[in-house]
């Protein structure tokens, strides 16, 4: 049987005698797998990473990675000992030491410890921190202190890489390109790595599986598109905001009835007897606009993201649903137009609550 590279077993995260995190058990089956944990603020996302580096301690469950449990009830091994990384959100760098000397601090103390070896000169150039290596910490922007951070981080040639809200000083317009290549270095050189954001965007696109982390437990781990696609609880949908839920009932083994949109068809992905009452997730992918159909909704609010727009509709039980329009449609809307939704409405998957 196959042992997984990392697994966290039945573990309460505490900090302060606090639980933040109840009966968490997670694994990360193979060497460079990158996993995303999202949650809301103060959730426990950090005291998951401070407890697998080491910096806290945990009173039940197992740590383990590559086999070796590094913490448990009887078990502890030091911080220095574990091979891993952390790059903290706050990015504590040495404010005596220069850019140049606090990258390199982790790289000279590790160096020797595994085969893998990463070009310290490769990823100052690709997080483009060339320039600033002769300053000190207090003269660079948080933006620049955080790809510092990351760049030590990287360099050190860590078992496990934890990256706590790592982009989230990064300017938005330099976000998306930092996010790429942050994924191409860590792919390429194959560094496991547990990820904290906020960003649901973020996780989707740097994340192998997604952990949904509410209500002090994990929601839901999977993969990006089934984190999306196939939530596994309506805290899932509310967390996530990517749709909404209307009511409808079921009619038949590929249907459903909706009062406001009339017949929706699809497959369900759980099954639910003839004439349940249910709520069905509609997220704005799901609705094709058709200007000739006659189901007709008011525009209530229109949103350009440049590829596309989001109209915001209000039905006659004034729900508010959101439907994506190609930016180059022939016909826009604005607030107040009749705005047409083909039907009957056909959606691939179904879920329902």
């Amino acid at each position: 049987m196959n042992k997984n590279f990392f697994e966290i077993k039945n573990v309460d995260f505490q900090v302060g005698g606090k639980t933040k995190v109840k009966n968490l058990s997670l694994h990360i089956e193979k060497k460079g797998e990158i996993i995303c944990l999202l949650g809301p603020s103060g959730i426990g996302k950090t005291t998951i990473l401070r407890s697998i580096a080491g910096l806290e301690k945990i009173s039940n469950g197992s740590i383990s990675l590559k086999s070796k449990v590094l913490s448990s009830k009887n078990d502890y091994v030091e911080p220095e000992n574990r091979n891993i990384a952390l790059s903290f959100q706050e990015n504590a760098l040495f404010p005596h030491y220069t850019i140049k000397k606090n990258i390199y601090f982790g790289a000279d103390r590790n160096k020797g410890n595994g085969v893998r070896k990463i070009d310290p000169r490769k990823i100052i150039k690709i997080l483009n921190i060339e320039k600033i290596l002769n300053k000190y910490p207090h003269q660079i922007s948080a933006g620049e202190a955080q790809r510092v951070s990351l760049t030590r981080a990287l360099i050190s040639n860590p078992d496990l890489l934890l990256l706590d809200e790592p982009l989230s000083n990064i300017d938005e317009n330099f976000k998306e390109e930092i996010q790429v290549k942050l994924k191409q270095i860590l792919k390429d050189h194959k560094i496991t790595t547990i990820i904290v954001t906020h960003d649901s965007y973020e996780a989707f696109y740097l994340g192998d599986k997604c952990g949904i982390i509410l209500e002090k437990k994990l929601k839901q781990f999977d993969e990006p598109y089934n984190v999306y696609h196939y939530p596994s609880s309506i805290n899932v949908v509310n967390f996530l905001n990517r749709g909404v839920l209307v009511p409808a009932k079921v009619t038949g083994q590929y249907t459903l009835q909706n009062d406001d949109l009339g017949l929706i068809k699809g497959n369900f992905v759980n099954e639910h007897k003839v004439g349940t009452k249910v709520k069905l997730l509609l997220q704005p992918e799901d609705l094709e606009h058709d200007d000739k159909s006659n189901l007709q909704l008011d525009v209530v609010d229109k949103k350009f993201k440049g590829t596309n727009f989001i109209y915001t509709l209000k039905t006659k039980s004034n729900k508010n649903i959101s439907v994506f329009v190609h930016s180059h449609h022939v016909h826009q809307h604005q607030i107040n137009d009749k705005f047409g939704i083909k039907n009957p409405i056909h959606i691939k998957h179904l879920v329902c609550f």
